[in-house]
């Protein structure tokens, strides 16, 4: 799922582990000389750390390899090497294209729904979905598999008949039931396993790399409810959750999404590689 992608754009598809440099110590102002200090036995004598070393630390999601190349140098990889740049964000989720697409398929515990040309993605997109799938069957490690629906094209484009789903940072993702809910099944009170569909929510909003969830206010109100029965912190729930007086949350209430929630994941990287070739390549006198 890296090499084999299909064109242009970029976050790193994994997580980063990296150690902390340590820095000396400040060197000491010049001044008058002191008196000695009185004289201490040497088995006293501590010596202070030449530095300090910090435990390595996880980077999540991972930074872009492409921050801070210039616009010159990103022009100079799309032209030589596209690939180079890993996926590539055209415009906005509801009028763009993509490329370097990566391909999400199905796996152990993951069951891709959709055809095979609709569940392209970029590469964090993928990785996200992915690592946020792999912490949660990490305590789950028998729920039933998660359902996929439609990412986007290879390319991006108009993806039938979403609004959005252009730009490969979309997905359709199925809840879990407490019966044999099939895909698309309609989740209500008598059905939604609101244990398993919460613990995935919080896997994904762990990873740091989800900008929003659409989803319907009635099944909304059920995990809200359950997560603060659970002992979650009731003022970060409520303020997760779509309600009256609060819109801009990271949960919110769309049309359609009693079957199956969509969530729009973040690539910063991606799209600012985006902006700044698709800018380049419109400049008067270029292809």
């Amino acid at each position: 799922m890296s090499a084999a992608i299909v064109v242009a754009g970029a976050l790193v598809v994994g997580h980063a582990t990296r150690s902390v440099a340590s820095v000396g110590a400040p060197a000491q102002a010049a001044g008058p000389a002191a008196p000695p200090p009185p004289a201490i036995a040497a088995a006293t004598l501590v010596r202070a750390p030449s530095r300090v070393e910090l435990e390595p630390v996880e980077v999540r999601p991972a930074p872009s390899p492409l921050v801070g190349v210039s616009g010159a140098e990103l022009d100079r990889y799309a032209r030589t090497t596209p690939a180079s740049l890993g996926s590539v964000c055209f415009g906005r989720p509801n009028r763009g294209r993509l490329s370097n697409a990566v391909e999400l398929r199905s796996e152990p515990g993951l069951r891709v729904m959709t055809n095979d040309h609709n569940s392209f993605g970029t590469a964090e997109t993928v990785r996200t979905l992915r690592a946020a799938l792999a912490e949660f069957r990490a305590v789950y490690p028998r729920a039933p598999e998660l359902n996929v629906g439609d990412l986007s094209r290879a390319r991006g484009g108009y993806l039938r008949p979403h609004r959005s789903h252009q730009l490969g940072v979309d997905a359709d993702l199925g809840y879990f039931y407490t019966d044999e809910g099939k895909w698309y099944a309609r989740a209500g009170a008598e059905n939604l396993d609101r244990e398993l569909t919460w613990g995935f929510v919080k896997a994904l909003i762990a990873q740091g790399g989800v900008e929003y969830i659409f989803m319907d206010r009635s099944v909304q109100m059920l995990l809200r409810d359950y997560a603060i029965r659970q002992g979650e912190d009731p003022q970060w729930v409520m303020d997760l959750f779509e309600g009256y007086s609060r819109k801009d949350t990271l949960i919110r209430h769309a049309y359609g999404h009693v079957t199956h929630f969509h969530v729009r994941f973040l690539d910063p990287s991606a799209q600012r590689v985006g902006r700044a070739l698709e800018g380049r390549l419109r400049r008067p006198g270029r292809r």
